[in-house]
Formats: C-alpha cells, structure tokens, sequence
C-alpha cells in the first residue's frame, strides 16, 4: 500500500472514530440533561392561583423535603457514589391545562431539568403528556388518580401516577354505600373531566347488579361560579347516598347547600376533598357531621397521629423550610412529604445518573420507608405487573372536628387495582 493510500486511511479511520465518539457523547449530554456532578434539577407544577390554589402546598413541601434532604445530607447520594443536591423549581399553573402546558415548556426548555414531578390534575397531566414524553423526560408522580397514567406505559413510557387510582377508590364507595345501605338511592355530583368521569364510572361498575342505584349524576365545570343548581337537583331526588366527587372549593359549597334544604343524605366526598382545614371546617360544623371518605395518607389534624415519628418529622421539616402556600394542617401537604421521598428514594435506586435510569427506577421501586401513609398502606410499584404505588385505602368518618377510622384498612385492590372500567 502507498503511503498516501494509508495515510488516506488513517485519516479515515480517525474521522470515523471522532464521529462515534461524538455521537456517544451527544447522546450523553441529552441523557443527562438537569443532571451534573454535584446537581438534580427537577420542576414541579402546581396551582398557586384558580380553583383549588390551595393545592401549592404539595409542591410547597416537596421543596421543604429536598431542602432538608441538601441541608442534613449534603443532597442524594446516587449509585455512581456522587451526592447530587436537588435544585427543584415549580411554578404555578392556575390549574388551567393551557398554561401547564406553557411551565412545562419552560421547566424543559428552559430551565433545562432532568424530572418533572406533577402536575396537580387530570386534565393538566394529560396536557403536558405527549410533550413530555416526546422530550424523554419523566413526568412522575402526577397528581391524580387517573389510571391511565400509571397504565399507558407502552405508549407513554416517561409518565407514572402515584396516588391510588380512581377506579379503585370508586370501587371502594360502591362496596361501602352496599354495606350501609344495600338498596341505596344514590345522587352523584361530578366535575366534568377525566377526574369526576373515572370516579363516577368506576362506581357504576363497582355497585352494577348489586341493588344500589344512580337516580340522578350532574356535572359541574371547574371555571363554575357555584354548584347550587346542581345540588338543589340532587336534592330533588330525595336520594339516599350522595357522592361528591369535586375538588374541596365545590365540596364545600356543596355541604353548606345542603344545609338550605330537607335533603340529608349520607355524604361521601372524594379523597381530594377529605380536608378539615380546607373543606370542613369552611362547610360548617353542622353541614360537615358525619360525612365519610377514604385517605391512604396521615391526616396531620388528628391525634391518631400526632405522636408518631412520621408526623413529628413532617412538622419538623415543614417548619423549618416552610414557604409560601405551605400548609401543614392540609393533608395534601402530606402527598408531597411522601412523594418527595418517593423521589429521593427513585433518585437512590437509579442504576446510573440519567433519566432513562430514574424512570426505569420509579417504575420498579418497592420497600423504601416513605413516612406519612396509613399504617398498613404499602408503597409499591412493580414495572407492568403492578404500575400503582399506592393501592389501599382507609374508609373515615369526620364527626366534632376529626376525621376516625371506620373499619380496618381496605387492603384488597393491592396489586389488583381495576382497570379499563367505562
């Protein structure tokens, strides 16, 4: 061979070898994006101002967390043996799809973070899901039970829920409203979304055959000044059971509207809403006695649990770094205590510092200590066999100022979650 011909191919050799080793390195940096040595960026997105602006306390607290998180341990100390403090930012999106859409936009575009946790709502996850996933970055832990979000896993492979699923928590009023009353007349109040629309399906399917009945469903729109028509509606039914299947604004309206008529009866109000601070309390001692709903998180106003380590650490961390919006007497403040520490423990687990390996270690996470669930609720989640963190429940009852556990912990959907349920 001349010397040319092999100089020729040195040279091609080498700008072979540069190009890998470039588009190795490309497809490094986009993996890593939000991610550094000593940094995780993660953006959070939750309603400061709307209808339910009281839920920024969740990303509120989950700021609180990952501060303690930097400040006791220096940051997250990942599989690599590097400890990466969290840098997070969340923004307000006024519960309003269009402008989830844009803060999604801006945390990815951006403000260049590695993990999206949220946002708060059916309707806003679902804006942001095909953006986000054409992005490659995990969207975890949304705030809503919509089961699609921890099932659509083929098709939206950077999205998963946490919180228990619609469907089952539907199920367990229908098995509640049959054992209290087995031939109840029910009346269903419903936002007019994926959320009101799940629940109110899954109880349908959960009471068919069973002698409980739906007489009467009215919907209401999250932009609705007030839901007094629909209720007086309702109340026209003289039904037996109500359910409410409302975020805490409406819920609340909803139990002081009953109170200007001769309807009573028996109210279930939906996890969201199981609020004393929020929706209770505003209602009115009277319009709030003995009104039922399910929780799978500690309430942090009762003193079934005011003793406990989860609680006196929740209230540590809470007031050390509180913030604006945060309230450690809603029990929504609990949701982001316990998935914050959820996603540290995601963080812990991951095989390498990238978001292909978060998200692969958020679908597969079992046995880290989260604080502040119900004793006997397990967090859990197992790639598609089982994609629900949280699957049991616990039925209350609010009477003079508490919420009270009625029966044992509701363990039977764990791993066996409904779905597909129209």
């Amino acid at each position: 061979m001349s010397g040319f011909k092999l100089s020729r191919t040195v040279t091609q050799l080498l700008f072979a070898t540069a190009v890998a080793t470039t588009a190795q390195v490309s497809g490094a940096i986009a993996d890593t994006t939000g991610i550094t040595d000593t940094e995780i960026k993660i953006g959070g997105i939750c309603p400061s101002t709307g209808p339910i602006a009281s839920f920024v306390t969740i990303c509120a607290m989950q700021d609180a967390y990952f501060k303690s998180v930097n400040e006791k341990d220096g940051g997250v100390l990942m599989s690599d043996g590097k400890r990466r403090k969290i840098a997070y930012t969340y923004y307000d999106d006024g519960y309003s799809p269009p402008r989830t859409v844009e803060q999604a936009r801006r945390l990815v575009e951006r403000d260049q973070v590695a993990i999206i946790i949220g946002p708060l709502g059916s309707a806003t996850g679902l804006a942001i899901r095909d953006y986000v996933n054409r992005k490659n970055v995990p969207q975890l832990f949304v705030g809503s039970g919509l089961s699609a979000f921890s099932t659509d896993s083929e098709k939206y492979p950077w999205t998963i829920g946490w919180q228990p699923s619609y469907t089952t928590e539907g199920s367990i009023y229908a098995e509640f409203v049959k054992s209290q009353k087995p031939n109840a007349k029910v009346a269903v109040l419903y936002q007019n979304d994926d959320f009101g629309k799940e629940l109110l399906n899954a109880f349908k399917a959960a009471s068919a055959n069973t002698g409980v009945t739906i007489v009467e469903a009215q919907s209401y729109e999250v932009t609705s000044p007030t839901v007094d028509s629909q209720v007086s509606n309702l109340g026209a039914t003289n039904a037996d059971v109500l359910l409410v299947f409302a975020v805490p604004k409406f819920t609340a309206q909803t139990l002081r509207k009953i109170q200007d008529t001769s309807w009573r009866p028996m109210v279930i109000v939906s996890n969201i809403s199981a609020s004393k601070k929020t929706v209770m309390e505003p209602a009115g001692e009277e319009a709030s006695e003995g009104v039922y709903s399910v929780v799978s998180m500690m309430d942090p106003t009762t003193s079934d649990y005011a003793a406990t380590k989860d609680m006196q650490t929740y209230r540590d961390i809470g007031t050390k770094f509180s913030s604006s919006g945060l309230n450690l007497d809603d029990p929504m403040t609990m949701y982001g205590f316990s998935q914050a520490q959820t996603m540290v423990a995601a963080l812990q687990k991951a095989k390498a510092p990238t978001r292909e390996a978060i998200m692969e270690s958020a679908r597969n996470l079992c046995g880290a200590p989260i604080l502040g669930v119900v004793p006997g609720v397990n967090v859990c989640v197992d790639g598609k066999k089982d994609p629900f963190y949280v699957e049991t429940m616990q039925v209350v009852r609010y009477s003079k100022g508490n919420w009270l556990k009625v029966g044992d912990v509701i363990t039977k959907y764990e791993g066996k979650t409904p779905q597909n349920l129209k």
